[in-house]
Order: structure tokens, then C-alpha cells, then sequence
């Protein structure tokens, strides 16, 4: 795909389904095309608003589940070294500062041509509303006037045929585009970079090159390191044990490249892996159930095989050594994202059966 334009706007919804991370790999390359003036950020007040609206909303409900989980737990509260690790004393206005501060930075460093409504015609908005032009549309979501005010603010500052890439995965973002021809849609902000990227850089065609040539060995690395790490039964069926696993298929993947320079290159994708999995539980199925002590009594174990498929997320890192002008260097560094927190399966003792078969 062809670099159609340079500027950029990112919807709200990618900051919120990126968990209002800005720290991440996309992030910074974006940053620094930015500073470079290779990418122009654009944005709106509706965004800005909307990204801070949602940092304090996370702040309160996650110092609320702190509190709950402190009422509750008594036999935590009463060991003071414990509870001054998982009850560290921090306020709603600290953590809201540091949230307010990452976005800010944030904005300062992709130089973000931010966008008020003064030029947003009031009226166009009521047309558009009344007659259901995106993105209104029939789920009423609550943020669609929002929405409407933020895009056509946008349109308002592009000259005549400028074009700007929206990231946003919103299906009435998505329709907006396909009927407004100066925006043009693209779903992740790492989906952006690798257009850009690829558009810019003969190294691409050597990315290209080397992943099509080491995708079995790459698939294979997956597969080991899957194979490699802490699994665990999470279900309903109590003191279940996890008694092995394995990979029965990797899926196809789409790799995009998110950085690139002289001397490396990082590449991200995610992939849809099944697995067969084996677990051993109680059968409470034949199992007694005291009434007067209400305890149920299992006397035999069980063994379910199940398959589960679960989604990854992959970096892969390549560094670039130049021979006569060709690039070689057959290694590259692949890391699964998360993977140290081992890998949660859920085989209940019974098997789901849809009551409308």
C-alpha cells in the first residue's frame, strides 16, 4: 500500500484500546517520525478532552477496586509490610497528574496540531444526525456527536483534495471514511508505520525478504517458546490441575514493521495459536454430597482434552549488517509479549453443549 498521506489523526478509541499507554514501541516511532516532521500529528479538543476524561475515570475505579479489596481483606491489613506493598498511599490527584502528564508529553512531542470546533458548522451536524449519516448510525452510541464535532473539525483545516490517514478501529469511523474521500482508514497506528515504512525505505524489501524466507522458523520459535512457558487451569472446576499442553497450530500472520533504521528494525504481529490441552480434576460427578455439612465428597479424578485457541502478540527485532551494499545477517531476536505471566487455559470438567442444539 502506497503512502497516500502524511498527516495523521488518532481516534479515541486506539488510546483507550491501548490501555492509555504511551510508551509503547508505536508510540515512540511515531514520536520521533513526528519530530522529524515525516508524520504530522492532527487532533481535535473532542480527543484531547476525551483521552483526559477517560485517565481520570481509570484513576477512580482502580483506587475504588483498591478500597474494596482493602475492606476485605482484614488478614492483609493487619501485616503492615504487606499491606504497605499491595495499599501503597497514593492519592487520585498523583496518579491523575501522571496520566495528565504522559498524554501531555505525548502531544508536545508529536508537535500535535490540535483542532478546536470554531469552523464546525452546527448545522451540518443536525442534517447529519437526523439523517444517519456517519458516524450516527443505528446503535446511538453516546459519544456520536462527539464524534461527528472532532471529525469535521479535521476536515474544516485540509485543503482541497489533502488527504489524512484516521486510526481507529470504530466501525462508524470506518463508514465515515468510505464516504468522505479526504479520510482514509487504517485500524492500528503499528498498521500506519509499516505503510510508511515500506513506502519510504528499500530496507523494507529486505524485511520483507528475510521474513517471508524465516517464516517456518520463526512459527517454530513460537511454537517452543509457547511450549516453554507456565500454563495453568483457570475454571470452574476447583483444584483442577493443569497436566500439559501443547501446540497443535500456529496461524498466519501479518507482520508490520514499527521502527526502522540504519542498524535495526522492529517488527510486530499477532498470531492465533491452537492448543490441545490436559487437565486433571475431581469427579464430582461421582462424587458424595454430605447435605449436613454441605461439602461434596469426590473420590475418583478425571481427565478432560480440550483445545483452546489464544491470541499473542509478537515482537521481533532484526539488526541490519551491509556487505557490498546488500544487507546480511541471518539472526533475529523474537520476544511473545506478556508470555512471563504464563499462560491461563479454562477446561471445565464438563463440556459446554448450546442448549439450542
Amino acid at each position: 500500500m502506497p503512502l497516500i498521506t502524511r498527516n495523521i489523526f488518532i481516534d479515541t478509541e486506539f488510546f483507550l484500546k491501548a490501555e492509555l499507554d504511551f510508551s509503547s514501541d508505536s508510540i515512540r516511532s511515531f514520536e520521533e517520525l513526528c519530530q522529524k516532521s515525516e508524520l504530522t500529528h492532527i487532533t481535535s479538543t473532542v480527543v484531547v478532552q476525551e483521552v483526559r476524561k477517560k485517565i481520570l475515570e481509570y484513576v477512580k475505579e482502580g483506587l475504588k477496586g483498591i478500597e474494596n479489596f482493602k475492606k476485605r481483606s482484614g488478614f492483609l491489613r493487619n501485616d503492615e509490610k504487606i499491606a504497605d506493598r499491595v495499599f501503597p498511599d497514593v492519592s487520585e490527584e498523583e496518579l491523575k497528574a501522571k496520566g495528565y502528564a504522559d498524554f501531555d508529553n505525548f502531544l508536545d512531542a508529536t508537535n500535535a496540531h490540535i483542532i478546536d470546533m470554531r469552523d464546525v458548522d452546527g448545522n451540518e451536524i443536525l442534517d447529519m444526525f437526523f439523517k444517519q449519516k456517519r458516524p450516527f448510525g443505528a446503535a446511538k452510541k453516546q459519544n456520536e456527536f462527539r464524534d461527528a464535532f472532532s471529525l469535521l473539525s479535521i476536515r474544516s483545516i485540509l485543503k482541497a483534495g489533502e488527504k489524512i490517514y484516521v486510526i481507529s478501529a470504530d466501525p462508524d469511523h470506518k463508514a465515515f471514511c468510505n464516504v468522505n474521500e479526504q479520510f482514509v482508514s487504517i485500524d492500528t497506528l503499528s498498521a500506519l508505520l509499516d505503510v510508511y515504512y515500506k513506502h519510504i525505505d528499500k530496507r523494507s524489501e529486505f524485511v520483507d525478504a528475510f521474513l517471508d524466507r524465516k517464516k517456518q522458523e520463526i512459527i517454530q520459535d513460537i511454537k517452543v517458546r509457547l511450549e516453554s512457558a507456565d500454563g495453568f487451569n483457570s475454571s470452574t472446576w476447583e483444584d483442577a490441575e493443569l497436566d500439559r499442553f501443547q501446540v497443535v497450530e500456529v496461524g498466519d500472520f501479518e507482520p508490520e514493521i514499527i521502527h526502522l533504521d540504519d542498524v535495526s528494525c522492529r517488527i510486530v504481529f499477532d498470531v492465533e495459536v491452537k492448543f490441545l490441552v490436559e487437565v486433571m480434576g475431581p469427579d464430582t460427578a461421582n462424587g458424595h454430597y454430605d447435605r449436613e455439612d454441605d461439602v461434596l465428597y469426590t473420590f475418583e479424578s478425571v481427565e478432560r482434552e480440550e483445545e483452546e485457541e489464544h491470541s499473542f502478540s509478537i515482537e521481533l527485532d532484526l539488526t541490519f549488517e551491509s556487505d557490498e551494499g546488500e544487507f546480511i545477517n541471518d539472526e533475529f531476536n523474537l520476544n511473545i509479549v506478556d508470555l512471563q505471566r504464563g499462560i491461563e487455559f479454562s477446561v471445565e470438567e464438563f463440556p459446554y453443549e448450546d442448549p439450542r442444539m
